[in-house]
Formats: structure tokens, C-alpha cells, sequence
């Protein structure tokens, strides 16, 4: 496939995405269960997208496969370092998902260029990204990117996260629910 249907995503494509968000996030939790989904991830998500088509700051790409199917999304947003590092405009691409019938076929490849193509437009200096470490497929592909590590993420687990009964310092912000109204 030499050239995908890469495009700004639009509202018509809200429950294509959210299906592929949602697939991404199962499968992020299945090679770590660190990083499951909440409860109301997809009312979240839902709730946000129209917010991601309407921000300058932020792009949501979408691929397409010859027969127009979106087999592929990528989000990001204009981000920069906190105020005491020297300052940079960066572009951080927040998730790249393709359907796994429809990678290595150049889906990804041309989502990268398309929020690589952003980045340049609006002067930023790099574009940064997370790996799950034991996402090997993932950090192959971003080897093939040029994407070279910056830093690492490392966690230590306490005994908190073996309660799920946190205190309300848990609760999430910015969101209203009936168990927060």
C-alpha cells in the first residue's frame, strides 16, 4: 500500500475511533495491567472527541483502507517542557493504534508522517512519544521511525495498588458522574 487515506479525523468518525481507542486500550492492558482502562474510558473518550477536532493544538489523524474503513488513528498535541527547561516547541503524538489485520502495510508509517507533517507546520523542534517496554512490535516500529529513547519510565509499586477502595484523592478530575455530582 504506497498511499493510504490519512486525514483529520471528523465527527462522523466518532464511533470508528472510540472502537479502535478502545481496542488499543485492551490491548495496552493485556501486556500490562498497569495500564487498564477505567470504567468509563469509552463515555470519556466520547465526551472528549469533539474537543480534539476543535482544538488548534491538537490533531486526530485517521487511515483508511481501500475499501474506506478507518483501520488506524493517531492523537497529538502541541506540548512543551515545564518552564525550567530551556524552551522548545514540541508536538507529543499521544496514541498510534492500527488493527493488527492491517499492519505492515504502511498504515502506520503514513500516520507518523502525518503528525510529523504537523509538527513542521507549526515549528515544533521534535515529536515525542511513550512505548510500553514490553510492547516489543511497538518499539520496533518506532525504531524503523527514527524515534531514538530520551528517558525511561520507571514505577514502584505500593501497597495502595492492590486496594481498589483508594480514597476520593483518586476520584478523576474534570469529569462529571453520577457517583461525583
Amino acid at each position: 500500500m504506497d498511499h493510504p487515506d490519512v486525514r483529520q479525523a471528523r465527527m462522523s468518525d466518532q464511533d470508528a475511533v472510540a472502537d479502535l481507542w478502545m481496542t488499543l486500550l485492551t490491548a495496552q492492558s493485556e501486556m500490562d495491567d498497569r495500564v487498564g482502562a477505567s470504567d468509563d474510558a469509552r463515555e470519556r473518550w466520547e465526551n472528549d472527541f469533539p474537543m480534539w477536532l476543535d482544538d488548534e493544538t491538537a490533531r486526530l489523524y485517521v487511515v483508511e483502507n481501500e475499501e474506506g474503513s478507518i483501520v488506524g488513528f493517531a492523537s497529538a498535541r502541541r506540548w512543551g517542557p515545564a518552564p525550567i527547561y530551556e524552551e522548545s516547541s514540541e508536538v507529543y503524538l499521544d496514541e498510534l493504534y492500527v488493527r493488527p489485520e492491517s499492519r505492515r502495510q504502511g498504515y502506520g508509517t503514513q500516520l507518523v508522517r502525518a503528525v510529523r507533517h504537523w509538527a513542521d507546520q507549526i515549528g515544533a523542534q521534535r515529536v515525542r512519544l511513550r512505548v510500553l517496554t514490553s510492547n516489543a512490535d511497538g518499539r520496533a516500529f518506532w525504531a524503523s521511525q527514527d524515534a531514538i529513547p530520551l528517558s525511561m519510565t520507571l514505577t514502584i509499586e505500593g501497597e495502595a495498588s492492590d486496594n481498589p477502595d483508594r480514597d476520593e484523592g483518586s476520584e478523576k478530575i474534570g469529569f462529571s458522574s453520577e457517583r461525583n455530582a
